[in-house]
């Protein structure tokens, strides 16, 4: 992690993924694979336990990660109601790798990027994932090599 002034605080060649938040999954992955050549697999419902704004919530959420990559296409299942997966034009957010996910979250912080959604991993967060809002409206996904694997391992489970 870098954190000199006019420095990056992740490498950017660490994109992981661009989330995309859609209506339909299986109707959206037809359409990634249809229009870019890109298959995505669409994997199975998941807990998702997170801390949004401050308040702990726990979602059902349902994902879809393109099997070529990184960078990988990640569609994520709209949630009704939900501040976080709402569907809207473009790019939801972008995921980076990051080694110390604790240290690079405190930093976008205090570069001022504040702390939208972080991941709860027996009560604390961030654990595995957060999201920041910068100033121009963009959301930044910070994930840890371990969440990273998992997404991996999930993916060659699925397109195998």
């Amino acid at each position: 992690m870098r954190t000199e002034p006019g420095q990056f605080l992740y490498d950017l060649a660490e994109l992981h993924h661009v989330g995309i938040v859609v209506e339909d999954i299986e109707a959206a992955a037809e359409w990634v694979e249809r229009l870019y050549g890109v298959t995505v697999a669409v994997f199975d419902e998941t807990t998702y336990a997170c801390r949004i704004e401050g308040v702990e919530h726990s979602t059902v959420q349902r994902i879809g990660l393109s099997v070529s990559g990184p960078p990988h296409i990640e569609l994520l299942r709209a949630v009704p109601g939900s501040t976080v997966w709402t569907p809207k034009p473009g790019v939801h957010h972008l995921g980076f790798v990051v080694d110390d996910l604790a240290a690079a979250s405190k930093e976008l912080e205090r570069r001022g990027a504040p702390l939208w959604m972080g991941g709860l991993r027996d009560g604390r967060a961030p654990a595995g994932t957060c999201y920041h809002r910068d100033p121009l409206g963009q959301t930044i996904e910070l994930l840890d090599r371990a969440t990273r694997d998992g997404l991996e391992r999930r993916l060659h489970a699925r397109s195998t």
